[in-house]
């Protein structure tokens, strides 16, 4: 696929797309979301590092080899938590510094997703309403739905993250 293929299927310029292909510059969070629906790929193509090539790696993520998305601007890191070629459901780790958040717009994405707070308050917003999730607290919502989340505790907060996206079919 060339750039200007892919420009017109993800809406990201193809300047961008040279700049990031080239590493002179890191995509947002929204640009990664418009190439992988684009691509039709999993989140976990975009993560770095590599995927363990044993037999175990197709069902087990050992803590000390996941694989990481850092958005350093956002104050966020991805941990990947689902072995690598798995499509409908990502389970991810967010690690959110004091402030971190999704970035300054709200997040919609065909399917359901869903979570549990392991450390910190997290706000999370879903259409209109507002939540402040604490450590053991859970929640599930429509993705389609705009929403954002953030860190509203001092000190790191670490939430369990879990997206099912919908059958294309």
């Amino acid at each position: 696929m060339t750039l200007a293929e892919l420009s017109l299927k993800s809406a990201v310029s193809v300047g961008m797309l040279s700049h990031i292909e080239r590493g002179q510059t890191s995509p947002s969070l929204k640009t990664l979301e418009r190439l992988r629906v684009a691509l039709d790929v999993p989140l976990a193509r975009f993560f770095g590092g590599e995927a363990p090539k044993d037999d175990e790696g197709e069902v087990v993520v050992r803590s000390d080899a996941r694989r990481q998305l850092p958005f350093d601007a956002l104050g966020l890191t991805k941990q990947l938590l689902s072995p690598a070629g798995h499509r409908g459901l990502e389970m991810l780790m967010l690690v959110l510094e004091p402030g971190g958040n999704s970035g300054p717009e709200p997040w919609k994405r065909s399917g359901e997703k869903g979570g549990l707070v392991l450390e910190g308050r997290f706000e999370l917003s879903v259409g209109s309403r507002r939540y402040v999730i604490e450590a053991g607290d859970s929640f599930q919502f429509d993705s389609r739905q705009p929403h954002a989340f953030r860190n509203l505790s001092r000190r790191q907060a670490r939430v369990l993250w879990i997206i099912k996206a919908d059958d294309p079919g």
